[in-house]
């Protein structure tokens, strides 16, 4: 799952799938009269597209499953719903339709927000840490299109945006925005690769007790990797390699593996003889 991020870097380059990968006809069945691969202009961009909205819903998905006792779940919901919400615009080819507009994005977010937000204060009370909680969580969701409330389709600052010079300091001489063809670009592949990395470093923090806790540090790890290729415009180094990335995933894999091994290799049995001893106990009393 940890390489899901990458994953179009291990099959495919930039002439289409790789010559070692098993041909299964999946590019053909999803190719349409117009040579687009469900609205894509290539089947290594649908992937690296779908893959990477479909790691950062899995995190928020693990996150929202693991915090049923939380006040902030309904929030995190959101976050999780706006995800999946992209992941079914691609799945279904509805990307160049209405419902990928930022109005109706905005409008529904909106509306789902005051329905989570009505039922948690039901649930469990209203205060302002939680409000603020909670307009933090819609702030998240809001991330895998934060690019269309920012610019506009040519990549122009909206009017109302105000202008920081952000995009001036981040341009370079070549006018590249930190290794990327535009700001819009970059705004939209920082954030969410940035929302996956919270996703996921959400679940390891609230999965406390959990056997397979150690083994989400990978997800989080790679997720914040590919953060940090981001900022410091490592796009086209040796750095942003599949194999880099790979030997990074098996490394954090093999030692959480053995540690895990040494660890919790004698814990169920522990458990056990421990439950046994005070049932005597209770017998003998």
């Amino acid at each position: 799952m940890s390489t899901l991020p990458y994953f179009h870097d291990i099959i495919t380059n930039t002439d289409g799938l790789k010559s070692w990968v098993p041909v299964f006809g999946l590019e053909n069945l999803l190719t349409d009269a117009n040579d687009k691969i469900l609205g894509f202009s290539t089947y290594r961009v649908f992937l690296y597209t779908f893959l990477i909205f479909l790691f950062t819903t899995i995190g928020w998905a693990g996150w929202y499953r693991n915090a049923k006792t939380k006040y902030y779940r309904n929030g995190l919901f959101l976050v999780f719903a706006s995800g999946a919400y992209h992941v079914a615009l691609i799945v279904l080819n509805i990307r160049r339709t209405i419902l990928n507009d930022l109005a109706p994005k905005l409008i529904l977010l909106g509306l789902l927000f005051l329905m989570l937000g009505y039922f948690a204060t039901r649930m469990h009370g209203l205060t302002f840490r939680k409000v603020i909680v909670y307009v933090i969580l819609f702030m998240l969701a809001i991330l895998p299109f934060l690019h269309d409330v920012i610019t506009d389709n040519g990549g122009t600052l909206r009017p109302w945006i105000p202008n920081f010079g952000i995009e001036a300091i981040l341009t370079d001489s070549e006018g590249l925005v930190r290794g990327l063809r535009s700001y819009r670009l970059l705004i939209y592949l920082f954030s969410i690769y940035l929302l996956s990395h919270l996703g996921w470093i959400g679940w390891f923090m609230d999965s406390r007790g959990k056997r397979y806790r150690p083994f989400l540090l990978i997800p989080v790890a790679l997720s914040l990797y590919q953060v940090i290729v981001i900022v410091m415009s490592w796009r086209e180094t040796e750095f942003n390699s599949p194999s880099i990335k790979l030997y990074v995933t098996l490394g954090l894999g093999i030692i959480l593996a053995i540690n895990f091994f040494y660890y919790n290799k004698y814990a169920p049995r522990a458990t056990k003889t421990l439950q046994n001893t005070k049932t005597n106990e209770n017998q003998q009393n």
